[in-house]
Parts: C-alpha cells; structure tokens; sequence
C-alpha cells in the first residue's frame, strides 16, 4: 500500500488555513472526502492485491468482518474479492440464485462470503483489493491518527480534489471548477504512472 508520510491531520489543517470561504469546514466533512477519495483511488484505479488464507474452513460463509488484516487496511467487504481458492480449486463467483445450483462456487451472502464446495477443503484463500483503513474523528471533531495513503508524487490530487470540494460546498463554483479540473488532470496522470509501473505478465 503506498503512504505518503503525510498525516491526514497536518493535510487537513494546511487545507483549512488556505481554502478561502466564508463558513468553516469541520473535520469530519474533509475526512469523509479524504476516506472517499483514497477507497475510490484504491478500488476503481490502484487495485493492490492482497492475499489470505483461511485454515480448515468449517463454516459455509466466511464473516468478512472477522477477518485479520494489516494495520493499515480496512477490513475486508465481498466487493475487495478479486478470487477465492478452496485448496487449488479456483471458485467461480455467482449469484445466492445460482449458488444452490452450482459446485465450487462462491457469492454474496448479506455482508458475507458464502462458498458451496464438492469437498472439504484443508482452506480457502481469498485474493483482494486493499483498501486504506478509513480515518476517523472523535466527538470533538478532531482527526485521529492516519496518513494520507497516496503516493508523494501525487499528494497535489488529493489536495486539489478536497478544495474542489469545498469550494463547491461554499457554492464558489469558479474555483470549484478549476480545483477539480486540476484533480481530473492529475488523476490522468497518476493512472499513466500506475500503468507504467505495473507488472507486464498475469496482470
């Protein structure tokens, strides 16, 4: 997962001091743009992969939610699953319809992964899409640890989408505009630098 040293709390504060608009902008409202920003980056565009293993499997739907990741990610959702593996036994995703039907499959079950297997498998293992744990605020609106997980080269597409984003809540629609055009360009390049350091082979 890529860090840029950067603390959510210092980005944010740097922000505020800059971004000139009549009323103020809590933390908590530039948090939730960061944390969508940073899951929409991570699940549309970055698409890091992840691997985990679950040991003799006795239960035909996994609880995502009680799944061990790293520190720095959010827990695990049904839509992060890129592939499930029962032993060497690649599943086949489908639907809870089709699930009844089908051998060596596996789908969405409320917030959970259910599986439907021909055996027993000694375990399963999910290959995901990471995703930054989200940053949060306590109840006096101030921000809690975390940095902000976008590489150095790129922390302009950050800051330009979260003051596009509050000049447009202040209804500045100039600077909005030019915020968030600088964002849209700045996002085009970063998906040219992800596309020139990905891997060439079983991509």
């Amino acid at each position: 997962m890529f860090d840029s040293g950067i603390s959510a709390k210092a980005l944010i504060a740097e922000l505020q001091s800059e971004v000139d608009v009549a009323l103020p902008i809590s933390n908590s409202t530039y948090v939730t743009w960061l944390n969508s920003l940073q899951w929409l980056l991570y699940s549309a565009i970055i698409k890091e992969q992840n691997d985990l293993i679950i040991t003799e499997p006795q239960e035909d739907v996994i609880q995502l939610a009680n799944l061990d990741v790293s520190d720095n990610e959010a827990p695990i959702r049904f839509e992060d699953i890129y592939a499930v593996y029962a032993d060497t036994t690649q599943l086949i995703k489908t639907s809870i319809t089709s699930g009844f039907v089908f051998p060596d499959c596996f789908y969405k079950k409320g917030d959970n992964l259910a599986v439907k297997m021909q055996k027993t498998p000694n375990f399963i293992k999910l290959i995901y899409h990471i995703k930054p744990k989200l940053i949060k605020v306590n109840e006096n609106d101030e921000i809690q640890d975390g940095n902000v997980m976008i590489p150095i080269e790129f922390i302009e597409l950050v800051k330009s989408k979260l003051r596009g984003e509050a000049y447009s809540l202040e209804n500045e629609y100039g600077p909005a505009s030019n915020w968030l055009n600088n964002y849209n360009i700045l996002l085009e390049n970063f998906k040219q630098w992800l596309s020139d350091k990905a891997q060439q082979f079983g991509q």
